[in-house]
């Protein structure tokens, strides 16, 4: 059967709305998912969706597909994705679809996949998926499945506002959903936590209306730094599309990235963990595997994917990682998966437990001027190769190059990076080094070698 092979993706199931993902597609991505989990004896599937506009027709061909197959759907709604993670774990039920496209804009829709491993199904296991369908060998049953609707709502908060308890420290706590799925949830779970909450970007809206639903490009997020010193709140907290992010501001409205971020919470917690080996993933700045070293870890740097991640965290069994653009694994007193509102809950028992500002809580990080990630369009037939080109003419050039996941390629004084994306057909590029000007001039450098590589 037929069925666009680029939407099956390096960790997720992802495409344009209607002409990628529809109804048709839909189905059959639920038919043969459910069939796969059938011949593990699985009898129950959850799904879940965000609030993105396309949801339910999605929602609808996926349920249909599964049913057909003879196994039940447990449909929990809308809901964020580390919900679904969440129901895993709370209904003792294994095989879940969470029907979002994260931070992709408006008029994408996708499946976020977890069979019978511990997290989300990624590289081979998904392209294994579309072989599948493209048999169309799918299990069949006289009795469709049924459909039962539950809410976990009141369960995942109660999970959260019980497992995080703040100080004393009253904060003022800014929130940004990017009107996202999260805007449902977020004022609850933090007004439950004890804080004072002012809102942006906090109603329910799939169109996204008031900016892209990605707070790790500081450019959506420039009223957001405004609202934060306006409203004198301590720290700003935004979130991506699905809530499975979290980007922190500080006090000042000045925004911290997810290795920043890494860089703190390591800090509170290499005390319990001496020696602790920390992954980061090659976007993250050179401060932070400086910090680590200094106190104590052993940083190592790792490829971009919350799917990968995830599969290193259960392996080696790691207490905590980050990526930069902000998702955050907790494995300490968490359950090592990406959680946006677990993640902010954390950072504001640090910053309720002391009197320091949240700018200062990173005093004595290095610093070092970074550009924001640059997205180069291609397509997905050509990324890989043109990254394997420029490599290959960086090492001709006698560059150093980390190559766990692209290229991060070291320069005299700093270093620029270029990798395929993982969701859409896109390079991604960035560079850091101690001035912005050579930032800028490392990004004209691998610019032209691209030019060059097309």
């Amino acid at each position: 059967m037929e069925i666009p092979k680029n939407i099956f993706r390096g960790y997720d199931i992802r495409g344009i709305y209607p002409t990628e993902l529809n109804y048709e597609n839909a189905k059959l991505i639920g038919q043969a998912f459910a069939s796969l989990m059938k011949k593990e004896g699985q009898t129950k599937i959850i799904v879940g969706h965000d609030n993105r506009k396309s949801y339910e027709e999605l929602d609808k061909g996926l349920t249909e597909g599964i049913i057909s197959t003879g196994l039940d759907v447990v449909d929990i709604g809308f809901c964020m994705t580390p919900m679904t993670y969440f129901a895993r774990i709370l209904l003792d039920i294994k095989p879940s679809v969470m029907i979002t496209a994260s931070h992709n804009p408006k008029e994408y829709n996708g499946f976020k996949i977890c069979g019978m491993g511990t997290d989300s199904i990624y590289g081979e296991e998904i392209q294994d998926l579309r072989r599948f369908i493209e048999k169309g060998e799918f299990e069949t049953s006289e009795v469709p499945g049924k459909v039962n609707e539950i809410s976990i709502r009141d369960e995942y908060i109660k999970y959260i506002v019980d497992k995080v308890k703040l100080g004393d420290r009253k904060l003022r706590v800014a929130l940004d959903c990017g009107n996202g799925v999260g805007s449902l949830f977020a004022k609850e779970i933090f007004d439950k936590l004890g804080v004072e909450t002012f809102t942006m970007c906090c109603e329910s809206d799939g169109d996204f209306p008031i900016h892209h639903p990605d707070p790790s490009q500081e450019k959506n997020m420039l009223e957001f730094e405004k609202f934060v010193v306006e409203n004198k709140c301590d720290i700003g907290l935004g979130f991506d599309g699905d809530a499975d992010r979290v980007i922190c501001f500080d006090e000042n409205g000045r925004i911290i990235f997810g290795d920043e971020y890494m860089a703190i919470i390591w800090r509170d917690i290499i005390h319990k963990y001496p020696g602790a080996k920390a992954i980061m993933d090659v976007k993250s700045t050179q401060a932070l595997y400086e910090e680590i070293e200094k106190l104590g870890g052993v940083p190592e740097f790792c490829k971009v994917g919350n799917s990968l991640i995830k599969a290193q965290i259960r392996k080696e069994n790691l207490v905590f990682a980050g990526e930069y653009v902000g998702h955050i694994y907790f494995n300490d007193e968490h359950y090592g998966y990406d959680d946006a509102m677990y993640a902010g809950a954390r950072m504001l028992r640090i910053l309720s437990n002391t009197d320091k500002k949240m700018s200062e809580l990173s005093d004595g990080f290095a610093r070092y001027a970074s550009t924001p990630e640059i997205l180069v369009k291609v397509t997905d037939e050509t990324k890989n190769i043109i990254v394997e080109n420029v490599k290959k003419k960086f090492i001709e050039e006698g560059r150093k190059v980390i190559d766990v996941d692209g290229a991060r390629v070291v320069f005299e004084d700093g270093w620029g990076l270029i990798r395929a994306s993982n969701t859409g057909p896109n390079l991604t590029i960035k560079a850091e080094s101690k001035t912005i000007e050579k930032s800028n001039e490392i990004i004209d450098i691998i610019k032209k070698h691209i030019d060059d590589a097309m």
